[in-house]
């Protein structure tokens, strides 16, 4: 039998059986991966909404399908290089007279650094620098090479294409992670277009540009906000505005699997500094506390980062 004919088989064979089990080994080293992600601010979409884990199994067993599939174009694609005895030929070495093959840019890697070391209370991350050293700093990923500069103590736990993190290793940052796995009180940038910010039934900020998305967040009854400010950080320009749920707001937030029963959304308190980016997309800037009687102290440690904060605008 062909080895083109195994494929198939194989292929028919799980696509037939209806895969819907895992071995529970993998099962449990995939939750175990989703428990240790970063966790996810109040002003965004958590990895553990409850709507996720339903889906989780059937995802993951059409992966294994897929897998087994891209395997088989894999092997059946290869080009022979028989000889007429059916002996395998070496593949030739490229000649010193032929050209190279065009490069291919590799996307950003978002693998943890080898040499990242987080606080001892912090299991969550995944792809950061761990603990900064004081001084000048450059996103590996993130806005294509950012540059700030951070006083000692502070911690870098995500740094991907889309986001950075940045939080304090205080007390009040240990504290809350061990009730809740969450931080208290961060630096968070993000690329945005229609963000939700503290809980989804707050509603989206809506527009196509930073002041009109700042703006949109002004207008929404379910927030007590600042007026917008106009602002420029890094050469990027934009509107800053600081905002909580406003305490006459009938609608409530829903706890999410992992708050603690005593969570209130209505205690969070947030500065949104929302930038247009040169592509014509829009980068939000977030200062989040959990604990409204700490938001003053933590902005006043976190705006010079901020400020200190210069982006290429050649992109």
């Amino acid at each position: 039998m062909t080895p083109k004919r195994d494929i198939e088989r194989v292929l028919e064979h799980w696509l037939d059986d209806g895969i819907d089990q895992m071995p529970d080994r993998v099962y449990l080293t995939i939750l175990d991966r989703v428990e240790r992600q970063p966790q996810q601010r109040a002003w965004r979409v958590s990895w553990r909404d409850s709507h996720v884990n339903s889906y989780v199994k059937p995802l993951l067993a059409i992966a294994a399908v897929v897998v087994i599939a891209v395997a088989g174009i894999a092997i059946l694609g290869r080009p022979s290089n028989s000889d007429v005895g059916g002996a395998v030929s070496p593949a030739p070495s490229p000649s010193p007279e032929s050209s190279p093959s065009p490069a291919v840019s590799a996307a950003p890697s978002v693998s943890p650094s080898a040499n990242a070391v987080y606080p001892a209370w912090f299991t969550g991350g995944t792809d950061g620098a761990g603990i900064l050293p004081a001084g000048s700093q450059t996103t590996q990923s993130f806005m294509g090479g950012a540059t700030f500069t951070v006083p000692e103590g502070w911690v870098n736990d995500v740094d991907n294409p889309d986001e950075y993190g940045l939080f304090p290793d205080t007390p009040a940052n240990e504290a809350e992670y061990a009730s809740s796995r969450r931080i208290a009180q961060a630096i968070f940038m993000t690329k945005v277009d229609t963000p939700w910010l503290i809980c989804e039934e707050a509603g989206e900020a809506k527009g196509a540009t930073a002041a009109e998305l700042a703006d949109s967040l002004a207008a929404n009854e379910a927030f007590a906000t600042s007026e917008p400010v106009e602002v420029t950080i890094g050469g990027l320009s934009g509107r800053r505005i600081d905002f909580q749920l406003d305490p006459a707001w009938t609608g409530s937030c829903a706890l999410r699997p992992g708050d603690p029963p005593t969570m209130d959304y209505k205690d969070n308190r947030g500065r949104g500094i929302f930038l247009d980016r040169p592509d014509g997309g829009k980068l939000l800037i977030i200062v989040d506390s959990l604990n409204p009687a700490g938001f003053e102290a933590h902005l006043a440690e976190a705006m010079p980062i901020i400020e200190s904060l210069q982006f290429d605008t050649s992109q």
